[in-house]
Parts: C-alpha cells; structure tokens; sequence
C-alpha cells in the first residue's frame, strides 16, 4: 500500500501521537478502506493491529501479514478479540453502531475513537463523556477515555 490518503494518514498520525506506546490497537468497521490500520502497524513499534469488519469477503479482501483482519459483529461481539486493546476505534461507522463500540470499551477497559461522519458532531454537545478533538481542518475525533491512564 504505497499511497495513503491524506485523510487516513492525518487520522493514523494523530493516533500515534495520542497512543505512542500502544500493543494493541482494534479498528472496527474496516471496511475496504484498511490505510489506517497500515500506517499505525508500520508507525507504532510492535503493534499488534486488528481489523474488524463484519463481511467475510472484506476481510478476506484484507487478509495480509501487515494486520490482523477478523470477521466480527460489534452487535454480536468476540469480546476476546477486543480484550486488552489500548483503543479501539472506528472511521465513519453508523450512528447506531457508537453505543455497541463504547460498550465493547467498557467491558475490556480500552479507550474509544470514533471518527464520525459530520452529520453526527452533534454528539460532542449532547453527551459530555466525549472529548471531540479537532486532527485537522475539516476532521475531528469524538473520543472517550475509558482505561485511565495507562497509555
């Protein structure tokens, strides 16, 4: 993966910065768009990164020894999959799947970040749990401190 799109590298960058020590880093919903992932796994040293979508022909489009790509349902969760993770996060998921993602959160003790689509920045105002952080100009993060500060 030669190129990386500005967007996914501002995203992968502001996360090395906020999670330089990381091990293990979960991405919910990859998608066919795993450039995040990539980067954190070439830029955090022995990073342990999974990718998770629920579409087995995604992951199996993924499959590659630079990530971990998993088939699993955060309605439905593997909570091993996701147990002693220092984040997990999610690019642009549904609305209706934040609550699901928080959930799997609290239940391993890993911080949360979403990057949500604009439509849903509301969220920053309506629930003071989210930190909204501005990575650049046109893109934030809605971010929820669950594992203290073990980072």
């Amino acid at each position: 993966m030669s190129h990386i799109p500005d967007y996914f590298r501002l995203i992968a960058e502001f996360i090395v910065r906020e999670y330089p020590n990381a091990t293990k880093i979960v991405e919910v919903g990859v998608g066919r768009t795993p450039f995040t992932a990539y980067l954190l796994k070439r830029l955090i040293k022995n990073l342990r990164m999974i990718v998770i979508d629920k579409d087995p022909r995604i992951i199996n489009e993924i499959m590659s020894s630079e990530v971990e790509a998993l088939v699993d349902d955060v309605l439905s969760p593997t909570i091993e999959i996701y147990r002693d993770a220092d984040l997990i996060y999610s690019i642009r998921p549904p609305f209706e799947l934040f609550s699901a993602i928080v959930r799997i959160g609290e239940l391993v003790g890993s911080d949360v970040i979403i990057i949500p689509l604009a439509e849903d920045a509301y969220l920053a105002y309506t629930d003071q749990r989210w930190i909204r952080i501005d990575i650049s100009p046109g893109i934030f993060c809605l971010q929820r401190k669950i594992s203290g500060d073990r980072h």
